[in-house]
């Protein structure tokens, strides 16, 4: 087992400043040209592309983990969608994308503050409602309320005799060397959850889990923690791919190893660095070709991470380059129409959302779904890409 330790001296801190020095500067800069572009940008297409973003990101933290999540299937699950039935991947994915833009609407001090981490590593629970606040009597209380499989039921007495009499014959089958071993088998599993879960009381029955017991959630979240607070005095790119590289190697989270990706965006947008987007960085670490693994040196580690910043923030400039030419393209089709028109409100619909149906089309717009079928063929050529391959219920997207 990998020991739980990421020693940064004060001594190795300068070493890695000097020697990823080029490539902090160089993912500052980046960073900082894509970030003052999208914020100078039209709102329809810099929500575009923040939208394009968190669906980019999610598709690729699967990626990185050796999954498979096509784009226009996670699209279509996120809409309500599926043109077939979501497999783990795209259920991961989906998460992912929701979190993501739970974390980008809040403020990052919110998002980085010890008892908001702890939170959301569920480290603690929030606070349970006192039951006299909602006017809840002694005798409402529920211990006074038998539960119902404590309830007895005469007319089942004839249903609890035949299963004893089942019972005492699989207890005749016990001599079987093949049930003796799976009985051998379910106990161990049984006793091994016994020791994981504390089932003597009510507080312990409602908190049982599968994560293991010796992981040490806390040691591991408190070492990160600490490595987050020695970024303070670093450049903003060090800092995030430094707080990226402790959660990869420490792990705080036994079941939520994606969040680390977030939590160090959220990082560049507490620094001033990224005010008008959530950095994807597990996008740019997909897309170049440095892989990360806790045998590289320190200094390979972190400078691959940066390389991972500047190849995101290069991403998010073509893809600004390409939701800006969709649009110039449909909006041509706009020109001559009558004042009451909507085609081009569809057009910017189309540069906003990362899928569009007739049923949203016609609410968003606030006209009929026949109005919305004949602005689509009036699109004509620059009409997005139809993504489900149906005759009905059909949805388009710029992929």
């Amino acid at each position: 087992m990998k020991s739980i330790s990421y020693d940064l001296s004060r001594a190795g801190r300068q070493a890695l400043v000097c020697d990823c020095v080029a490539a902090a500067e160089a993912a500052a800069i980046a960073l900082a040209r894509f970030d003052e572009r999208l914020a100078r940008a039209e709102p329809v297409l810099a929500e575009g592309v923040r939208q394009r973003g968190h669906a980019f990101e999610a598709q690729a933290l699967i990626g990185l983990t050796g999954g498979l999540c096509p784009l226009e299937d996670l699209v279509l699950h996120d809409a309500g969608m599926d043109v077939r039935s979501p497999t783990r991947d795209i259920t991961r994915a989906a998460a992912m994308l929701e979190e993501r833009r739970r974390l980008a609407r809040r403020e990052p001090a919110e998002i980085l503050g010890t008892s908001a981490l702890r939170l959301r590593l569920g480290m603690e629970g929030p606070a349970e409602p006192d039951p006299t606040e909602r006017g809840v009597t002694t005798a409402m209380a529920p211990k006074q309320v038998a539960a119902p499989w404590d309830r007895i039921d005469p007319e089942e007495d004839d249903d609890q005799a035949d299963e004893d009499e089942l019972d005492r014959e699989d207890a005749d089958d016990s001599d079987d060397p093949a049930f003796a071993a799976i009985d051998a088998l379910l106990a161990r599993a049984r006793k091994k959850l016994d020791a994981w879960n504390d089932l003597s009381s009510d507080a312990g029955r409602k908190s049982l889990t599968l994560r293991d017991p010796g992981y040490d959630t806390a040691g591991r979240f408190a070492l990160w923690q600490s490595v987050l607070e020695e970024g303070r005095g670093l450049p903003a790119t060090l800092a995030a791919a430094l707080a990226l590289d402790a959660w990869l190697w420490l792990e705080p989270s036994e079941r939520a190893g994606e969040l680390g990706f977030a939590f160090a965006a959220t990082v560049l947008r507490q620094r001033g660095l990224a005010d008008a987007h959530l950095p994807t960085l597990g996008l740019g670490l997909r897309r170049g070709k440095f892989r990360w693994s806790p045998h590289l040196a320190l200094s390979v580690r972190i400078a691959g991470l940066l390389g991972a910043l500047t190849e995101a923030a290069a991403f998010g400039q073509a893809d600004l380059d390409r939701l800006s030419l969709a649009r110039t393209v449909m909006l041509r089709k706009c020109e001559g129409r009558r004042g009451n028109s909507k085609l081009a409100e569809l057009a910017d619909l189309f540069v906003a959302s990362p899928l569009v149906s007739v049923q949203l089309a016609a609410a968003r717009l606030q006209v009929s779904p026949q109005a919305v079928e004949a602005m689509l063929k009036q699109l004509g050529g620059s009409l997005p890409r139809e993504l489900t391959g149906r005759k009905r219920y059909r949805a388009w997207g710029i992929m």
